[in-house]
């Protein structure tokens, strides 16, 4: 079953490559399915959701599709922090909106950068004398250009973003079962609708957040947010949230840690000082290398 799922896939992969025009993302996505993609993490999904909203175009990915691998076709990096990962940066990659780790490594050098997540990212690659322009932002800043939530009363007084290394954290579970009418945990592992994300968001009035997209997708719609910590296990420190944030210019300090439900009031009072973020969209959507503006006005009028 295996095998015939990956012949399916390399079928499905040259037909919307060379009939449906299809853009290839270099992500960090499981598109090794029968349908669609198997969610596992929301933020670099987006890349799957997002992408053809922005573009008019479906999306196939890089890493599974061999003819591309083997022909070396052009490929994108968007969302996520890959752009000094190992086996995504390529030759033949143009980077739009993507952001490095900040951890010294070797990595490919890309074909040509059109922006970056933040400035953080630019430093980064000035470092190892990469041109880049000076235009900053991550494309799920664009999300309200494209989807608009249903806006009924606030539900919750607060919703918990876990990241996803953090699902299984004890607080989460203490939280979950001490203030059920209070607090929404929101999984970013299992979701049914990529929209339901959102939707979630939107009837929380504020949100804490352990995930980077957590953080983006809040300051995107207004909801207050706060920046927290959970188990620590997230790989890569901090650079990406202070990278995120230099390019909103939006002051992040340090987590706050949350290791019990008593750590629930002082989330709260944080998202209370929580200011609007400055977000260049339009920067973002004209360094954007596919991007349609029909669908753009198409999708944002309804």
């Amino acid at each position: 079953m295996h095998l015939l799922k990956k012949i399916w896939v390399q079928i499905r992969d040259i037909y919307f490559y060379f009939f449906r025009n299809a853009i290839i993302i270099n992500g960090y996505v499981d598109d090794l399915t029968w349908l669609g993609i198997r969610h596992r993490n929301w933020g670099d999904d987006l890349n799957y959701y997002l992408i053809p909203l922005i573009s008019g175009r479906p999306v196939i990915f890089y890493h599974h599709f061999w003819l591309a691998r083997k022909l070396r076709f052009k490929n994108y990096l968007c969302i996520g922090t890959l752009l000094d990962a190992v086996n995504y940066s390529n030759p033949q990659t143009i980077v739009w909106g993507s952001g490095v780790s900040g951890q010294e490594r070797t990595f490919v050098l890309p074909k040509k950068i059109l922006s970056v997540r933040g400035k953080k990212t630019r430093e980064f690659l000035t470092r190892y004398q990469i041109d880049s322009p000076n235009v900053l932002g991550d494309p799920a800043l664009l999300l309200p250009l494209y989807y608009t939530p249903p806006s009924p009363p606030k539900k919750y007084k607060l919703g918990i973003i876990p990241h996803v290394v953090d699902l299984d954290y004890p607080a989460i579970q203490e939280i979950q079962e001490k203030f059920p009418h209070e607090v929404l945990i929101i999984n970013l592992a299992r979701y049914e609708k990529w929209t339901d994300i959102i939707d979630q968001i939107s009837i929380c009035e504020c949100i804490a957040s352990s995930s980077l997209h957590g953080l983006i997708v809040s300051d995107a719609y207004g909801i207050p947010n706060c920046w927290i910590e959970l188990s620590g296990n997230l790989s890569g420190g901090y650079f990406k949230f202070y990278d995120y944030a230099s390019s909103v210019q939006r002051l992040l300090v340090k987590p706050y840690s949350v290791s019990t439900s008593n750590d629930i009031a002082s989330c709260i009072k944080l998202c209370k000082e929580w200011k609007t973020p400055l977000i260049d969209t339009q920067s973002i959507l004209q360094s954007c290398p596919f991007y349609k503006k029909e669908k753009h006005k198409r999708k944002s009028q309804t």
